[in-house]
């Protein structure tokens, strides 16, 4: 009985541990997908910028780069 007992909370532990570095990778996929987009984005001559008032202003050309 106290081999089982051992062998479950193995199989738990595990079970986390998958969960846990499929969270991670996932967000690590969304981060990195979020970057490309805006790298595309300032690309093709345009960008947001978003100001402390909370207005945002539409950037074009090399203005994206500043």
């Amino acid at each position: 009985m106290q081999m089982k007992t051992q062998e479950n909370k193995r199989k738990r532990n595990f079970h986390w541990q998958r969960v846990g570095l499929a969270m991670a990778f996932g967000a690590l996929a969304v981060m990195l997908a979020g970057i490309a987009v805006d790298r595309w984005r300032v690309r093709d001559g345009w960008c947001v910028r978003f100001l402390p008032n909370g207005e945002q202003k539409v950037l074009y050309g090399d203005d994206c780069w500043k």
